[in-house]
């Protein structure tokens, strides 16, 4: 959703490879959509079938096949 999406170019991907884990989903983003880029961790918020990753083990949090990962852009405002 927000940048990530815009970057992708579409709102929904899904991704037939064991990818197992929140770090690995992330490094194939990166690999295969922002070839010039790294995402920066500070500016996501992750979920796991709606539970926040960070609660599930953060970048290492496991992702089973089935699982819709949710990645949120933070907005900062001031």
């Amino acid at each position: 959703m927000g940048g990530i999406k815009k970057l992708i170019g579409q709102s929904n991907l899904q991704i037939n490879e064991d990818l197992s884990s929140i770090k690995r989903i992330i490094s194939y983003l990166e690999t295969n959509y922002y070839s010039n880029n790294k995402i920066n961790e500070e500016d996501i918020m992750i979920a796991i079938n709606g539970i926040e990753s960070s609660v599930l083990g953060g970048y290492n949090a496991k992702v089973s096949s089935g699982d819709t990962v949710t990645i949120l852009s933070i907005v900062h405002g001031g």
